[in-house]
Order: C-alpha cells, then sequence, then structure tokens
C-alpha cells in the first residue's frame, strides 16, 4: 500500500521533490505519525507569498503554477 504522509515518504527515499512536499505538509501541521486534515488544500490555498518554496509548493493547479513562473521573473 503507498504511503501517503510526504514526510513519511521523503524518509523512505529522499528526492528534492519530496522534500519540498514533505516541508509543506510540515508548514501545514503534518507530522511522522499526524496527517492534518485537508492539508492539500490547505498547501493549494497558500498565502505566504515570501517563502522560498512558495512557487515549487505541490497540489497547484497548473494555470496557477505557470502564472507564478511568469510574475517571479
Amino acid at each position: 500500500m503507498p504511503e501517503h504522509n510526504p514526510i513519511v515518504r521523503l524518509r523512505s527515499h529522499p528526492t528534492r521533490k519530496k522534500a519540498i512536499d514533505a516541508m509543506c505538509a510540515h508548514c501545514m501541521g503534518c507530522t511522522d505519525d499526524h496527517m492534518e486534515s485537508g492539508f492539500k488544500r490547505l498547501i493549494r490555498e497558500c498565502t505566504s507569498y515570501k517563502c522560498p518554496l512558495y512557487q515549487y509548493r505541490p497540489f497547484q493547479a497548473k494555470e496557477q503554477k505557470n502564472a507564478v513562473a511568469h510574475t517571479a521573473q
């Protein structure tokens, strides 16, 4: 069965994407043994624009990613 907790997933096989996913999940209240209810929606709706990972956060709509990329240039 696949692991759904991004923090646990990072520990099993570390990658840059998994690290970003885990950091965002942690920021929204997830831990090794707790997944915050609705954390994906919270990450999608994140307004921490000054966060260095903001433009790389998971669960964004495709058109939203393009808009963020254009404003970052």
